[in-house]
């Protein structure tokens, strides 16, 4: 439900292959609540993100060399970070088909992704509590999600290794999201949202909250016709580069 809009528009499928037809299109669910009523996952950020390059490896197994452009949004964007850090380390010998993961990865869009943690502990509660009222809480994610937490140095210190190879975009919330008691918050302003000293990566507003920044009600929404102008842009590039290989 992350992506999609109060009309039940899901544009990844709704709107997306009208504009990229020659595109395959694949969207990856997980746990995204670090709160639940029922109970609460208990898998950490590398747990997710091994689960990812598993089940992304069986999809590529027929083309495993497909050139590949990432979409993430908030926590997903540190999962897949760490994926593509477990893919682009992986000893090329013992596991060929998560190295093809790694070179077949052209670019990243990144939406509200808290690349330097949510700014303070309050902050990261506050994220969890986007999803969820209840009472239960994954700790672990929680923590990861501090600001300087050392699980997220950790991944983008790895990660500044993967980054050489790729087109990044980075996108920001522009607006407040509603959270509990009436308030209102920057979940991810954009000094986090931006990863500091990648110099060949371009940073894009949304004119939306933290929430609203990837559910788009039609083809006509601004925030939409944006990240398919660079997406048709990345996948020019793309089409080039098979031609050229």
């Amino acid at each position: 439900q992350s992506w999609t809009a109060e009309n039940e528009k899901l544009w990844l499928k709704d709107f997306l292959p009208n504009d990229l037809p020659n595109a395959r299109i694949l969207s990856y669910g997980y746990d995204a609540d670090t709160r639940s009523f029922i109970q609460t996952s208990s898998k950490t950020i590398s747990h997710h993100a091994e689960d990812f390059v598993e089940r992304l490896s069986q999809l590529r197994r027929m083309h495993p060399r497909r050139p590949i452009v990432f979409l993430a949004h908030s926590l997903g964007g540190i999962i897949l970070k760490r994926a593509l850090v477990l893919c682009h380390s992986d000893n090329f010998e013992t596991d060929r088909k998560l190295r093809d993961i790694s070179t077949s990865t052209l670019a990243v869009l990144f939406f509200g992704t808290p690349h330097s943690g949510a700014n303070g502990i309050q902050l990261a509660e506050w994220m969890g509590r986007l999803f969820s009222v209840f009472m239960y809480t994954n700790t672990r994610i929680l923590s990861d999600l501090n600001r300087d937490s050392p699980k997220l140095e950790d991944i983008q210190r790895h990660y500044q290794s993967v980054t050489r190879q790729l087109s990044t975009i980075f996108f920001y919330e522009e607006y407040e999201t509603p959270i509990l008691g009436g308030r209102t918050k920057l979940i991810v302003p954009r000094h986090l949202a931006v990863i500091p000293g990648d110099n060949k990566a371009r940073v894009a507003s949304m004119h939306a909250d933290h929430c609203e920044m990837v559910k788009y009600t039609s083809a006509d929404d601004e925030n939409y016709c944006k990240v398919v102008d660079y997406l048709v842009e990345l996948l020019e590039r793309v089409k080039a580069t098979v031609d050229e290989n």
